[in-house]
């Protein structure tokens, strides 16, 4: 298990969860001649990992497999406050668990057949209804780091699942900024974005019956984009099973022009999952890594070297 010091807290409500055993973690960027032999991921290599959590279609001929991560952020069973001072700090409460995507370590979105990716995406929705029932679990993060730019330490195609006891801040604002446009507007931020966008067309990467792909108006890396679904819901378990298959299609797709672009780029993928309601929209954000952040982006102010509608023309003709 990894040393995890907890859940820390100071008098601004910042947080930060302290986990130095991942420090520890391996990596595994190793030359072809023996990555199959020494990546946990890899089919037969399944005693590397802790215990299978889930596999389709069963942990014999397992497509996609799930099993808690062996460097956790979190991990402990309850949530309790374990200093009272000047800062606060909790238990590291919560579970982290590894989605690996497929049995082929040189896979990626591009060339996987979109009935791999669906199986992912039903992984994804079966995991996300189980940890959203433990206690103490407000939020499922849901992300993927591919490359070591991107901050990944295995090269095998996997996703990660942390349940937690706190909202990210990401989430928290966004709920409250789209809450906050459901009271004055009457009608959802996103749904209104999809309309504007669809009429606009110039940030319009690619679209199909169930999802719409935009750069969007304000993208904070180059060549960013957003996935949203046409027809308004807020988790990953209120997706249809053809609105599934129809988000693996167009994740194929939109995968597919960033390799012609950029050949193998690393990036980085974020589910944004909210709590059922009129106003809060499911999305998946992409931001390929590359260029490097400097300084000044730590102030929350971001410089972007290519306009969205430049990358939304450059994606969009890639894909054609």
């Amino acid at each position: 298990m990894a040393d995890i010091d907890g859940i820390r807290k100071d008098i601004f409500g910042r947080a930060v969860i302290v986990s130095t055993g991942r420090s520890k973690r391996p990596g595994a960027f190793i030359d072809k001649k023996h990555r199959e032999k020494a990546c946990p991921f890899c089919p037969g290599n399944e005693s590397k990992t802790e215990k299978t959590v889930l596999a389709i279609p069963n942990e014999r001929n397992w497509r996609v497999r799930v099993f808690k991560n062996k460097f956790p952020v979190l991990h402990a069973r309850n949530f309790k406050q374990v200093a009272d001072s000047f800062f606060e700090k909790y238990t590291p409460s919560g579970v982290h668990e590894v989605l690996v995507e497929t049995r082929k370590h040189d896979m990626d979105y591009s060339n996987m057949h979109e009935d791999d990716i669906k199986l992912v995406i039903d992984a994804l929705k079966q995991r996300y209804s189980e940890l959203m029932k433990i206690e103490d679990v407000n939020y499922v993060t849901i992300f993927k780091n591919k490359g070591k730019r991107a901050g990944a330490s295995i090269a095998h195609p996997h996703l990660q699942i942390i349940a937690a006891p706190l909202f990210p801040d990401v989430i928290s604002v966004e709920m409250e900024q789209s809450e906050s446009y459901f009271k004055k507007e009457k009608k959802c931020g996103d749904c209104d974005m999809i309309r504007e966008e669809s009429h606009a067309k110039t940030r319009v990467v690619t679209h199909n019956r169930d999802w719409i792909v935009i750069c969007p108006y304000v993208s904070t890396w180059p060549y960013q984009t957003t996935i949203l679904p046409r027809r308004h819901f807020s988790e990953i378990t209120d997706m249809t099973d053809e609105e599934a298959l129809n988000l693996a299609k167009i994740i194929k797709k939109l995968f597919h022009g960033y390799t012609k672009i950029f050949d193998d780029p690393p990036y980085n993928i974020m589910y944004h999952n909210f709590p059922s309601s009129d106003f809060w929209h499911f999305h998946i954000h992409i931001y390929p890594r590359i260029v490097t952040h400097a300084g000044f982006e730590f102030f929350g102010l971001n410089v972007n070297i290519t306009t969205p509608e430049d990358a939304a023309k450059m994606l969009k003709n890639v894909l054609r």
